[in-house]
């Protein structure tokens, strides 16, 4: 079996949660950390809504955190990336 290609966004806006959303979606077998100041807001499962816009066709998003934390050390170890998911 192929290991599992673990991926840990860093941040808590809208570009982390499309970000959970889109990779997830289309990566189902990936394991998503992420890395937040607030992680009791988080739910297991994050939803992106596509009706109206140009991935409107792909249905809508669904992700699945594996796990969440506000410490680095818990969710940086063993991920292939992190990808940080700052403001503009």
């Amino acid at each position: 079996m192929e290991p599992v290609f673990q991926v840990t966004i860093a941040g808590g806006g809208n570009l982390a949660h499309a970000s959970i959303a889109t990779i997830g979606h289309m990566n189902p077998r990936f394991k998503i950390n992420l890395l937040s100041r607030r992680p009791e807001v988080w739910s297991s499962q994050i939803k992106a809504y596509t009706k109206s816009s140009s991935w409107e066709s792909k249905g809508d998003l669904v992700g699945k955190i594996n796990k969440v934390s506000k410490h680095a050390k818990d969710v940086i170890p063993g991920s292939h990336i992190v990808i940080i998911c700052s403001p503009a």
